[in-house]
């Protein structure tokens, strides 16, 4: 017995240790596991701010000082009678190129579009031909466009045509069904446009110099929103000349603790972050920033005008909620915005890419074996594809609005926003 217990004791002692130290090394490596994951989910919202947002915003501000500088030239020339098709093209062109970065900055409208009421002052539609007609035949509205602040008067005094500002009223302008507007359009004296006819065509011109401005400001905004002193000269000095924008916000262009927007997502954890942990800033990118954007674009873009055409619509669809209809660029925005996902979740801005940066979502899915990664790459890669095919038929979207393709686009970018949310819920469960 005693020989027996003496083992017995051992054993226990033995037994002790090992529970002892096998506990403190579980708890060890408890330890450093959440310490690897914060570190990786750091580093992925840091890349996420530095090489996808912040460079977008950066391009949208730059590309809207050159399309304000050709509808400037546009304006000019059709005063003095020098107008070009090359002028016109060269505004079309401009304005293609800044709507691009704009509809690929879609995926991250959470913070200061959203909070700063930016996205509808710069992107809603349909465009209110009565309120464009009233307005340009409006002495006071003509005196404000032409005067010294016009950028300033159209972000101030818009409340009777604030359905014609932005993106969509340069749209109008600038293009006309799917092709740039004409040489001769733009020099006739007046619209040609059935119902439109009493607008001169210079107070058009001059209009889009206005409302060029105003976008300019306020995509300087967003910017500088995200970025505040780390924004470049440009932009703080666009922000700076333009300080009605700064006053029309609740916290001087940026967020509520006074920093930019990217210093809040990339501060989880702390008194300045937007989130209180690195998995909730995550899965903030995945399901507000992302699904977001997938939701508005198979529900409303898209599902607003393909209801109606099919006949399953109700009071709250409408038959002209198409975006982009004047350029019939309407397939190329919403590819746009499905690219603004793929940037995201690649963390790099490459459309094109097979590989995802290193510090990005895809890569930590990758790598930490998500069994969702396959079904949520392929999903991506179907709603570009078919959004691709759409974009190629020849048939545009305002033209056939309850297409067959159009109902692939639908059930193409729904399932990707499936495959969104299963990534967003995984994500919040990593430790």
């Amino acid at each position: 017995m005693k020989k027996y217990f003496k083992y017995a004791l051992l054993f226990a002692a033995i037994s002790t240790m090992t529970l002892t130290t096998t506990s403190c090394s579980s708890d060890d490596n408890n330890e450093n596991t959440e310490a690897t994951t914060s570190s990786e989910m750091q580093a992925i919202a840091e890349n996420y701010v530095k090489n996808v947002v912040e460079p977008t915003y950066t391009d949208l501000a730059t590309n809207t000082q050159t399309l304000y500088e050709a509808c400037q030239n546009l304006y000019a020339k059709r005063k003095a009678g020098t107008l070009t098709q090359t002028d016109i093209d060269a505004a079309c062109n401009a304005f293609k190129t800044a709507r691009k970065y704009w509809e690929e900055s879609e995926s991250f409208l959470y913070g200061a579009a959203t909070d700063n009421n930016i996205d509808p002052h710069i992107d809603s539609w349909p465009l209110d031909h009565d309120q464009l007609v009233k307005a340009l035949n409006d002495k006071d509205v003509i005196a404000g466009i032409n005067g010294a602040q016009a950028d300033k008067f159209v972000y101030k005094k818009n409340h009777d045509f604030d359905s014609v500002l932005g993106f969509h009223g340069l749209e109008f302008i600038l293009f006309r069904n799917g092709a740039n507007r004409t040489l001769a359009a733009l020099t006739a004296e007046n619209e040609t446009e059935k119902q439109l006819t009493s607008i001169k065509t210079l107070d058009e011109c001059a209009f889009a110099v206005a409302v060029a401005g105003d976008l300019r400001n306020m995509t300087s905004l967003l910017a500088y929103g995200w970025m505040g002193d780390k924004a470049s000269e440009s932009v703080k000095n666009t922000v700076n000349a333009a300080k009605w924008t700064l006053d029309g916000t609740h916290y001087a262009g940026l967020s509520s603790k006074g920093i930019g927007y990217g210093l809040e997502v990339i501060s989880a954890g702390s008194a300045n972050g937007m989130f209180p942990t690195w998995q909730e800033t995550l899965q903030n990118i995945f399901v507000g920033g992302c699904s977001d954007i997938c939701q508005e674009v198979y529900t409303q873009k898209l599902g607003q005008a393909y209801r109606v055409a099919t006949g399953q619509g109700d009071d709250q669809d409408a038959a002209d909620y198409i975006e982009s209809p004047y350029s019939k660029r309407s397939f190329q925005d919403y590819q746009d915005n499905i690219y603004s996902i793929k940037n995201s979740l690649y963390g790099l801005r490459d459309i094109n890419a097979t590989v995802p940066a290193k510090n990005s979502l895809m890569n930590y899915m990758q790598q930490h074996k998500y069994e969702g990664y396959t079904a949520l790459n392929n999903a991506l890669n179907e709603a570009i594809a078919a959004l691709e095919s759409a974009k190629n038929s020849g048939k545009a979207f305002i033209d056939a609005p309850g297409d067959a393709q159009v109902k692939n686009c639908i059930e193409k970018v729904q399932a990707l926003d499936e495959a969104l949310n299963a990534a967003g819920a995984w994500i919040i469960r990593q430790k």
